[in-house]
């Protein structure tokens, strides 16, 4: 794989991050200067307040806000932390005081667990308090190598060649018995020892994958904490959890029906979850017209859909900082004068070769645009560990190859492709772009596609997958494409550089208007108002 710099960072996807908002006081408005996501701050600060009150949100996620790591000197050394989630969920504590439980994934991690000093210096600024699961290194690697990303990660991405994989063996199930199971106890017992104990009805908030069965022990020990669950990946029909072993998917329903309220992306996968819980958790009545899932004992679980968005001031920023502009000239003086961008993490789920195929194709069947076409392809590391990304890797840099050697002539490289984790080169990128290709297999939400839109100033056009979260949002303003379609993905670039000015304008328009009204801050605020809303009717339970 080449591209400039070439950095190895599996450690952040490069579309994803965005700068932290200043320090706030807590349960309000950000002060002059801090730039907010209007036009939902105050109705995110109002929700805070009705869900909260005095309390604290105890957030309990895989990765947390920092990491540690140890520098040449000895000392620990915090550096912020990385994906889409860790990004999504640094807004909260610009509103709310946060209590954020992430597991110690670094040495470094377990070394300053041991310090509290050292943790309380480590989030400046915002009303965030980290703390740390304790979980045994050996658990952690089975949970997250073995159990979360490998096994779980792949079947919710729809993955997996089933003739021949997954292989669900003695030794992935002692990685289920002996690390998935005690992960998710050890980040309940965390969380419990951080609630007061006046306080009989907690707020907690856990999320994604690795944590499907944290909700049950908690529920268990505390029966009136308000509980939600956000799955940030997709959650695929019934079907393909057949492949589980009854144990493991029976275990994951009654853990997720444990919360109270069980978000996900999109409609459809509110929807398959309910369809899951019908099919493999016996005594549960599911009413799919209110979205609820009841117990016999009495808990209602509701399943919810809250679409995840960005930071539209934060992104703004970073596409507009002094990094990004000279990136942006960069770019400009080595391409074409049309251009193509995609960003991505580099896995197989982002269907990148699909994506270059069609590049290959549209080259084929439009000649005229030969010589006139730029693709700037900027792929970030990811779980570079794992066969499958090495070898899938291998295959993108081969199709890259083959479309330059074929189409490029006279210094002129159709593709360039930038292998390293640039976040203002992308933005760059993203904003000098003709047409944005999205075209992931699947995807929960896909956060480029909203990126782009935003910082985009061409006029560019998107074209994205049917099968993106993000498409139930943005399907009027883009051209859309079957994620298998190489000649339909084609004709569509196609499209997109013809498409006369005026429509793209008044395509873009409409994606950014979008964006800006179900930002970050709607995404937070609805998850709370329905946390509050069933706060208020919900009598207490009797130990």
């Amino acid at each position: 794989m080449t591209g400039r710099g070439e950095r190895r960072d599996d450690e952040r996807m490069a579309t994803a991050r965005a700068a932290k908002p200043r320090a706030v006081a807590s349960v309000r408005l950000p002060r002059r200067g801090v730039a907010a996501s209007a036009p939902h701050t105050q109705r995110l600060a109002d929700a805070a307040k009705r869900l909260l009150g005095d309390r604290r949100l105890l957030i309990a996620t895989n990765r947390g806000p920092v990491t540690f790591a140890t520098s040449a000197d000895g000392r620990l050394r915090p550096r912020r932390g990385s994906g889409g989630l860790v990004t999504a969920l640094s807004r909260v504590g610009s509103y709310v005081p946060v209590t954020w439980l992430a597991a110690a994934m670094t040495e470094g991690d377990r070394r300053a667990a041991a310090d509290p000093r050292l943790i309380e210096r480590s989030v400046p600024g915002d009303d965030v308090r980290l703390r740390f699961a304790a979980v045994e290194r050996p658990a952690f690697e089975a949970a997250y190598n073995v159990i979360a990303n490998p096994l779980l990660w792949f079947l919710q991405h729809q993955m997996w060649n089933l003739p021949e994989r997954p292989l669900i063996d003695a030794g992935v199930m002692r990685a289920w018995t002996r690390g998935y199971v005690p992960l998710n106890d050890a980040f309940a017992t965390a969380a419990l020892a951080q609630l007061p104990r006046t306080d009989r009805q907690p707020r907690i908030m856990l999320h994604d994958y690795h944590l499907y069965l944290a909700a049950a022990p908690i529920r268990r020990a505390r029966p009136n904490a308000v509980l939600s669950h956000f799955t940030h990946i997709p959650w695929p029909p019934s079907s393909l959890w057949q492949v589980l072993p009854p144990a493991m998917r029976e275990t994951i329903c009654a853990g997720m029906v444990a919360n109270d309220v069980v978000g996900f992306q999109t409609a459809r996968y509110a929807h398959n979850f309910l369809r899951f819980i019908e099919s493999f958790l016996p005594g549960a009545r599911v009413d799919y017209a209110d979205g609820t899932v009841r117990l016999p004992g009495g808990h209602v679980a509701h399943a919810r859909s809250y679409p995840i968005s960005i930071d539209v001031a934060s992104t703004r920023r970073a596409a507009a900082s002094r990094a990004a502009r000279r990136r942006r000239e960069e770019l400009l003086a080595t391409t074409a004068e049309r251009i193509v961008v995609r960003v991505d993490r580099l896995e197989p789920s982002k269907n990148i070769l699909r994506g270059f195929a069609a590049f290959d194709a549209f080259l084929a069947r439009y000649p005229r645009y030969r010589g006139h076409v730029t693709f700037l392809a900027f792929l970030v590391p990811s779980r570079t560990n794992l066969r499958e990304y090495g070898d899938y890797g291998r295959k993108v840099q081969g199709a890259v190859d083959r479309i330059n050697a074929r189409y490029g002539r006279g210094g002129h490289r159709p593709v360039q492709l930038f292998y390293e984790n640039d976040y203002a080169q992308a933005m760059a990128g993203l904003s000098i772009a003709d047409v944005i290709l999205v075209n992931p297999l699947i995807d929960g939400m896909n956060l480029v596609a909203k990126e782009a839109v935003v910082v985009n100033d061409r006029p560019g056009a998107l074209v994205l997958s049917e099968t993106a979260g993000a498409f139930d949002q943005m399907a009027d303003g883009v051209l859309s494409v079957a994620p298998a379609d190489v000649v339909g993905t084609a004709d569509a670039i196609a499209t997109a550089l013809e498409m006369p000015l005026a429509e793209r304008e008044a395509r873009l328009a409409r994606l950014r208007a979008g964006v800006e009204e179900e930002d970050i801050t709607w995404w937070l605020s609805r998850q709370m108002d329905d946390l509050a809303e069933i706060v208020e009717r919900r009598p207490l339970r009797r130990r």
